[in-house]
């Protein structure tokens, strides 16, 4: 192909430019991806408030699907031109420590970025250059927009697999945010009974919705002691943060159940710093856990489970807007009370 292509990037605090690329032809084992959907993450919204210099340029974009125009030599998948796919956006250099140990989501070369290129992952862009082990077909019958979603559903299908979720198991979920939702309704899926902590009104209706068996308020009632009242005087065999920061985590440790897991899923911005009773995971046995990125596992079974239908996405798409919108998409998702924002980009 021959031609250039629009990329969003993002060159200063609060500012992106359009920039014209030019069409790549894949090398030996990439594969070029026309863009359709892409998710503006909140890891994005971070960099793009940034006041770091050395930020930018950042060409963003990391949750994204689209259709295959070109496959280089060497693609050693079954992928053909035409295929829908879901990105798995990360190098995988498989060979370093972590890659050999099979912890590929920790891959020391994880951002690297393509030769010449900005910063990035490079999903806010018409066109994509991709590794072809970067790239999961999806059904046909799959929308583009839920199909975004494929790399926020993997990272947490990865939680819940190093959470060994059973059934009747009581799980605590800290945070209604997009995380949380998606860990209620994998929970569900393995047969647990999911409580939704979370301070504001309307996202507890979502989660709710979302199917979640309870939902509090834990500004105004204390999970643990909700959790030893209603459903396990032991405590949750399962609490899994992801939003609240300390005092949030804090309740976290008092909420688990003797032998339980307590999962750190979502991070803390600015850093928080947690206190923690060693004699207490000594005497109690509970496993404190953590869990960053997808691995390639994790993204197979996210891909299968939104195109099988067994999970739907659809509630956690708040706005779509138009590629050329990328900047009131920013600010709408910065402004609060959305789940995620797609951009959609035509052609």
């Amino acid at each position: 192909m021959s031609g250039t292509y629009k990329a969003a990037v993002i060159t200063a605090p609060k500012t992106f430019e359009f920039w014209d690329v030019p069409i790549p032809e894949p090398g030996n084992g990439e594969v070029l991806i026309k863009v359709k959907a892409v998710g503006i993450c909140t890891w994005e919204q971070r960099i793009y408030q940034s006041t770091k210099p050395d930020t930018f340029p950042f060409w963003g974009g990391h949750e994204i699907a689209g259709v295959v125009v070109k496959i280089g030599p060497g693609v050693r998948n079954d992928l053909q031109e035409g295929d829908h796919v879901a990105i798995a956006s990360l190098t995988r250099c498989g060979e370093c420590y972590f890659c050999r140990r099979g912890l590929d989501n920790l891959c020391l070369y994880a951002e690297t970025p393509m030769p010449g290129q900005p910063k990035g992952p490079r999903g806010f862009s018409e066109y994509l250059l991709v590794r072809g082990y970067e790239c999961y077909k999806i059904s046909p019958g799959l929308d583009f927009t839920q199909a975004a979603l494929s790399e926020p559903v993997a990272c947490c299908t990865r939680s819940v697999r190093q959470l060994e979720v059973a059934f009747g198991d009581t799980v605590v979920i800290q945070g209604a945010g997009i995380m949380g939702l998606l860990h209620a309704k994998l929970c569900k899926l393995r047969g647990a009974t999911v409580i939704i902590a979370e301070p504001d009104a309307a996202r507890r209706e979502a989660a709710l919705k979302a199917g979640a068996d309870y939902a509090l308020n834990p500004l105004e009632e204390d999970p643990a002691g909700y959790v030893r009242r209603q459903i396990n005087p032991q405590g949750a065999e399962i609490v899994v943060f992801t939003a609240g920061g300390p005092a949030a985590f804090q309740q976290a440790v008092t909420t688990v159940a003797a032998g339980g897991r307590l999962m750190l899923y979502g991070s803390m911005h600015p850093s928080g710093t947690v206190t923690i009773d060693a004699n207490d995971i000594h005497y109690r046995e509970y496993r404190l856990l953590g869990s960053s990125r997808h691995d390639k596992e994790s993204f197979r079974e996210a891909v299968a489970l939104l195109s099988s239908g067994s999970i739907k996405v659809d509630d956690m798409v708040s706005t779509v807007l138009p590629f050329d919108q990328i900047e009131a998409g920013f600010q709408l998702a910065l402004a609060g009370g959305q789940y995620r924002v797609v951009l959609r980009i035509a052609g």
